[in-house]
């Protein structure tokens, strides 16, 4: 379990149900979401998708999407809020190359290790189609550590804070071309990118 990624896994199985009662949204972040929906024209993959209120909202926006979060207990509350979901690894996500109109990651890359995001974003990369939209909201600043669950102080989330330079440099290099982002300061400092898959 000493693993950051496996034993933060095993925190949001442990808190789903209190996380899914607790989470909310800025004005800010619901602006986000409501542009990224206009930009994705077809099937729309949430990585990263906890209980599943985003991609709920993007199923009533019209778009067919799938949820893929590494939680299983998270995968069974998106299920019951009706979004079709599967357990995957969002740095590997388990889906066809090319298939993808629209990927949304929202409060998830911030748990995958620093030396592991230009692989995860290179995966995203592929797995969208040419012109696809990117729509990724992460934690801005420096370092990573282990963060105890403010409501479960006895269990433990990995948080990585990017730097936005680094990271905008990253999605560059991964094939994503940057078409906005905003920093926003909501119970910590975000980094919100609206990016777009470099045409062949």
């Amino acid at each position: 379990m000493d693993d950051p990624v496996s034993r933060t896994t095993a925190t949001y199985d442990r808190i789903a149900r209190d996380f899914d009662a607790r989470s909310t949204r800025s004005d800010g972040f619901l602006a986000f979401r409501q542009r990224f929906a206009e930009a994705a024209r077809g099937l729309v993959a949430d990585l990263g998708c906890g209980p599943g209120h985003d991609a709920a909202w993007f199923q009533e926006q019209g778009l067919p999407i799938v949820g893929v979060d590494r939680s299983i207990e998270m995968t069974r509350l998106a299920a019951a809020r009706g979004v079709p979901a599967v357990r995957g690894d969002l740095r590997r996500p388990p889906l066809a190359p090319d298939s993808l109109a629209g990927l949304w990651s929202s409060a998830a890359l911030l748990h995958v290790p620093a030396e592991e995001t230009e692989p995860t974003l290179r995966a995203w990369s592929a797995a969208l189609r040419p012109g696809g939209v990117l729509g990724l909201s992460t934690s801005a600043g420096d370092g990573e550590g282990w963060e105890p669950v403010p409501y479960d102080t006895e269990v433990f989330r990995w948080f990585v804070h990017r730097h936005p330079d680094t990271l905008l440099a990253t999605l560059e290099s991964a094939g994503f071309e940057v078409l906005e982002q905003e920093m926003s300061t909501w119970n910590r400092t975000w980094l919100s990118v609206l990016a777009r898959r470099r045409e062949v």
